[in-house]
């Protein structure tokens, strides 16, 4: 599956479209002469970051909150997690894989392309599980794992995400995170995603 980089926003964004207070303007043909006189202001639109999800927000409609786990980056290999919380009051149950999409500082999509096979990237980390379904009591959490490559090859554009945008079931709304660190593809375009597991209980 191939995400396709679009030439504006993301329009799936909540806050794509919204301008920052206070921006700036500029006078076009700018100077004391009389060709600038009375030339109309030219405003330069900024648009505001997605509205992120943060653990500690109202629960969603849906009872799953998404938030980013940590990114564990070491010569060039990157790992990470997506963790789902059962913020609601009743079982909630989720199989599969996450659905992304990648965003960059612009707020552009970016064209990814998402793998279920981590062996396409590499051999290095614990294999994906099979997607089995998970039912989560209240409070409870799911992972899925994430693995890409950042390389030294600089043949094509780089692609780095700040953002990313998950539809923890089909159905559901999409949830906005921040990874710390972010997502960086390099040129590389490929990320692997795993499927939805039970997290490991901390004792």
């Amino acid at each position: 599956m191939r995400w396709r980089r679009t030439r504006g926003p993301a329009l799936s964004l909540a806050a794509v479209g919204a301008l920052l207070a206070g921006c700036g303007t500029e006078v076009a043909g700018g100077g004391d002469g009389a060709e600038g006189a009375g030339a109309p202001a030219v405003v330069s639109p900024q648009p505001e970051p997605p509205e992120v999800t943060a653990p500690s927000t109202e629960c969603p409609e849906s009872g799953a909150r998404v938030s980013p786990g940590l990114i564990d980056a070491a010569m060039g290999l990157r790992a990470g997690t997506i963790q789902l919380t059962n913020c609601g009051d009743q079982p909630y149950t989720v199989e599969g894989y996450p659905q992304l999409t990648l965003i960059d500082d612009e707020l552009e999509a970016l064209d990814v392309a998402i793998e279920h096979d981590e062996t396409k990237i590499t051999s290095s980390v614990a294999g994906f599980d099979e997607p089995q379904p998970v039912t989560l009591a209240p409070g409870e959490s799911a992972t899925a794992s994430l693995v890409w490559r950042n390389t030294t090859d600089t043949s094509g554009p780089a692609l780095d995400a700040r953002y990313v945008e998950v539809v923890p079931a089909p159905g559901e709304k999409s949830q906005t995170i921040t990874p710390d660190g972010g997502i960086d593809l390099g040129t590389t375009g490929l990320l692997g995603v795993g499927p939805w597991t039970r997290a490991a209980v901390e004792s």
